[in-house]
């Protein structure tokens, strides 16, 4: 036991500070590497530790195993899933797409699998896929995160000012499921606000315990309110075209930053 620790720890030590920075996923692929040296066509052995290689970003050697996982099990439909997943990691969206689908439509209650085709939709800037992807997503699980929530609604803001009021009744909804939830509920603020729906934002506000109303980005968004209900037409508008202009500029980030995997 004590030779074999000591013989992880020198391997440990000759590898580069990326792999150091994920110890455990090393050792996980060293032990598979015995057993698919015993059994080199066993699929399942295969697809473990290509997605491991990606995991730690070896993304060449994933590509090799999830190739050879293939050739031994073609008919395997789980590799779409994987093959998807290593495609948008290193970049191929379209690609990663045509595996998704693939996948989905054999797998239609994976819920994780439409979760990726809307991350990989947002890539492709295709948002009206992304909210229709991200709202099955939540249809297939029974667990729905906020943050599920919330990237089906800045898809749906993303396509367009006409879809914005669709997009508050989403934020309703999950609001409705988890209760109190800082996340969305900014969203729906910032919402309602571009939208002119005052009172809809007061509503919200009105959610938020006291200490946390005082805080600088919800004070701010009380003024906010104030200001659309201004009986001064031309601050109003001001104020209006200003809560818009802060809406988009968090969808513009929405959809040119990677959204994660």
């Amino acid at each position: 036991m004590v030779f074999a620790k000591l013989a992880a720890l020198i391997i440990l030590s000759t590898l580069p500070l990326s792999a150091l920075s994920h110890p455990d996923l090393v050792l996980q692929i060293q032990a598979l590497d015995a057993q698919i040296e015993a059994k080199p066509a066993d699929a399942d052995l295969l697809i473990k530790r290509g997605d491991l290689y990606r995991r730690h970003q070896e993304y060449a050697a994933a590509a090799m195993d999830l190739a050879a996982a293939r050739k031994a099990s073609p008919n395997n439909s789980i590799l779409d899933f994987y093959d998807g997943l290593l495609l948008l990691e290193r970049g191929d969206a379209q690609t990663a797409e045509t595996h998704f689908k693939k996948y989905t439509d054999t797998h239609p209650e994976h819920s994780k699998a439409w979760m990726l085709r809307g991350k990989t939709s947002i890539e492709l800037k295709q948002a009206e896929n992304a909210a229709k992807y991200f709202a099955r997503a939540i249809q297939t699980t029974q667990t729905p995160s906020p943050d599920l929530y919330r990237l089906q609604i800045l898809s749906i803001l993303a396509m367009g000012e006409s879809e914005w009021n669709a997009a508050v009744n989403v934020t309703d909804e999950g609001l409705q499921h988890f209760g109190f939830e800082v996340s969305l509920l900014g969203l729906g603020v910032d919402i309602a606000l571009a939208t002119n729906q005052a009172l809809k934002a007061e509503q919200y506000l009105r959610t938020l315990p006291d200490a946390l109303r005082r805080l600088p980005q919800w004070d701010t968004r009380l003024s906010a309110v104030n200001c659309l209900t201004s009986p001064d037409p031309a601050a109003s508008d001001q104020c209006l075209l200003k809560a818009k202009e802060i809406l988009m500029a968090k969808v513009t980030t929405f959809m040119s930053v990677n959204v994660g995997y």
